[in-house]
């Protein structure tokens, strides 16, 4: 899986081949599909490693009644954004935005594995927060949770597409944003 990453994020999704992977990963071509049917698999299987990550698990019953909604926040999304680059989570990011109109079932395994549970409990924290009155919600708690998120995607397209040269700090990003979101009357 550590190679077909690698590759996924190099070379795209499209132009990796199954051959390439076992190449990569310096095994047979045979053993690479005793353990996946095709390339699909394997980016489902890496999506489900990278959710399952320590610091990825996420869970609103995870936030204790002494901590703030914005503090459990802030904590961790400062593991998850620092470990962004290096454990390929913005490289697979990046090929959802670049491949998945090609490639519609890399969106809807991105969206069922990794998005759409995380976001669900990121929705369960929010609704919280709301309930203890530390926040005021002026939208959807799912829409809430999507400004929590997007300056983390403005970030890394902004670093990934639009930069020249001058990268933006995505976590100082996040961290503005989440401020503003928990503190602005």
């Amino acid at each position: 899986m550590d190679a077909a990453l690698a590759l996924f994020i190099k070379k795209g999704f499209s132009k990796t081949t199954i051959r390439d992977i076992s190449s990569a990963a310096e095994l047979s071509i045979g053993s690479v599909y005793r353990y996946f049917s095709n390339k699909e698999d394997i980016f489902e299987a890496i999506a489900r490693m990278m959710i399952s990550e320590n610091h990825m698990v996420f869970h609103s019953d995870m936030l204790p009644p002494e901590l703030t909604a914005y503090e459990f926040l802030l904590n961790h999304f400062d593991k998850v954004i620092d470990s962004f680059s290096s454990s390929g989570r913005e490289g697979i990011a990046q090929l959802i935005l670049k491949e998945s109109q090609h490639h519609p079932e890399l969106k809807k395994i991105y969206f069922n594995v990794m998005f759409s549970p995380y976001i669900s409990e990121l929705e369960k924290v929010v609704l919280i927060a709301s309930e203890r009155k530390e926040i005021q919600l002026r939208t959807t708690a799912f829409e809430f949770c999507l400004l929590i998120l997007s300056p983390i995607w403005m970030g890394m397209i902004y670093n990934s597409s639009l930069s020249k040269g001058d990268f933006v700090s995505v976590k100082n990003l996040f961290n503005t944003n989440l401020y503003a979101l928990f503190h602005s009357k």
